[in-house]
């Protein structure tokens, strides 16, 4: 059993990190002592090939495989679900992956994607009714789907997307959500603040988890903690520490002006 899973179950606190890639960079995030990773195909470079290393790398390290998928709820096309989700949520499954993040426009994004939170097929051969059954039980226990709620078609629908059977809670990203509100980067303005605890409020009203990023506003390990006590304190279930490139040139950055001045 994963410790996210476990975290859950238990009303505790997870944390995590988002990466664009690489499967070396999995053991260093498990032994950081983080929960989970999602590994992301919406702004990057990579392709199922990786994501299969990294995902199931990751399990075989006790740490819990998202995956976000591409997916684009802004624009003239928002309003037209894409079928194409529940297809590459087949390939991610097949890929060792256990959770799903995609943005969504809509309840009705969301709702496409509900049969996957049973469905058996993970690319490994099943041969008789009893591993169906079997194979259907366990993606019942471990798979999370989360919609990533970072548009006002969404936010507008939240109380309706948490209804949806199968669907595990939501993925409040801080970043486009503070933009859409016309607030960019102000993850601590009320009206972004407001919006985190109306999705935790109807979540946990529901029995769901709300996963939410501390973002790049707080280019500092400080801010970087500081915000994620505001998301826990605002009722986030699980907080995903921005992504692990950004930990690299907040990092890198600090020891670079430390040593020869900020410039």
């Amino acid at each position: 059993m994963y410790r996210l899973i476990e975290n859950i179950r238990a009303g505790r606190l997870s944390l995590g990190t988002m990466a664009k890639g690489g499967p070396n960079l999995v053991q260093h995030v498990a032994s950081a002592g983080l929960d989970f990773l999602i590994v992301d195909m919406m702004h990057s470079s990579v392709d199922w090939t990786e994501l299969s290393h990294v995902a199931w790398k990751a399990r075989a390290e006790g740490l819990y495989p998202f995956v976000r998928l591409p997916a684009n709820p802004w624009g003239a096309g928002a309003a037209m679900p894409d079928r194409r989700f529940p297809v590459d949520a087949e390939r991610a499954f097949a890929c060792g992956a256990e959770g799903l993040v995609w943005s969504v426009a809509s309840a009705a994004d969301a709702r496409m994607m509900v049969h996957m939170a049973g469905d058996p097929h993970v690319g490994a051969p099943v041969t008789d009714a009893a591993q169906q059954a079997q194979a259907t039980e366990r993606a019942g226990s471990v798979r999370l789907l989360l919609p990533l709620v970072e548009s006002l078609g969404a936010l507008d629908e939240i109380e309706d997307i948490l209804s949806i059977d199968g669907i595990s809670g939501a993925f409040i990203g801080c970043s486009d959500l503070a933009q859409v509100l016309g607030h960019p980067l102000d993850y601590l303005h009320p009206d972004v603040l407001g919006a985190i605890e109306r999705t935790c409020s109807a979540a946990h009203a529901r029995g769901k988890v709300v996963l939410a990023n501390t973002g790049y506003a707080f280019p500092s390990i400080e801010g970087q903690i500081a915000h994620a006590r505001a998301l826990e304190a605002a009722g986030v279930d699980l907080i995903m520490l921005q992504t692990v490139e950004f930990h690299v040139y907040v990092m890198t950055r600090s020891i670079a002006d430390g040593l020869r001045g900020p410039g």
